[in-house]
């Protein structure tokens, strides 16, 4: 009898236990991992935890969000999960297509493309949001075709382009636009010097009297 009573008061407890584990499975973090079918590909992302949030939207970036079983862009908002971690898309041969990693709904760091084949696509970098850092794009091939530096959002600094084999045409850029690069303080004074040496030795200017 003693052994019944105590069967039926462990019971209920067994219950909530059982109950709380699977709470537990529910809020774990692998529980936010995410696989979504496209044409073609798949994509595999893990989406935010309830315990965060971002510090504050940017309106000038676009955030990606999980809702009605698909990802949404949207500048300056978002109305749903932010994507947040690692993601990935694969073709449908399993071949890597994609990987990056989302923070807060915001690309961030390297991201990485390649084709169906395998070969290298590109490779580009993130910071909140916006292109930032080097960059990298590839011909059909795998070979290097292009690469430069973004700020901000823009091209900025050197940009390379490869034209042919052995012949490679460079351009600089400043915030985006073509820079006519104008010459260095430093420059223009090395250059008046060695003027004013010319003038001194073709006896045009400054000609030094000879000695008694």
């Amino acid at each position: 009898m003693r052994f019944l009573y105590i069967t039926l008061f462990l019971l209920p407890m067994c219950t909530l236990v059982s109950r709380a584990q699977r709470m537990r499975n529910y809020f774990d973090a692998d529980s936010y991992n995410h696989t979504l079918n496209f044409e073609g590909y798949k994509a595999v992302f893990r989406l935010q935890s309830p315990d965060k949030s971002p510090q504050g939207i940017e309106m000038d970036v676009k955030y990606a969000w999980f809702s009605g079983n698909r990802i949404n862009w949207t500048r300056g908002g978002y109305s749903g999960k932010l994507l947040d971690g690692p993601y990935s898309e694969f073709y449908e041969n399993k071949a890597l297509k994609t990987q990056g990693h989302f923070d807060m709904g915001l690309k961030s760091g390297e991201w990485k493309s390649w084709s169906e084949k395998g070969m290298p696509d590109s490779v580009v970098n993130y910071s909140n949001g916006k292109l930032s850092g080097r960059f990298e794009r590839y011909d059909a091939s795998g070979g290097l075709s292009v690469k430069g530096k973004y700020r901000k959002g823009l091209i900025n600094g050197k940009l390379e382009r490869r034209v042919s084999a052995d012949s490679v045409l460079v351009t600089r850029y400043r915030n985006g636009k073509i820079s006519q690069e104008k010459p260095s303080k430093v420059k223009a004074w090395v250059k008046k010097i060695f003027r004013k040496d010319k003038k001194r030795t073709d006896g045009t200017k400054g000609k030094e009297r000879p000695k008694n």
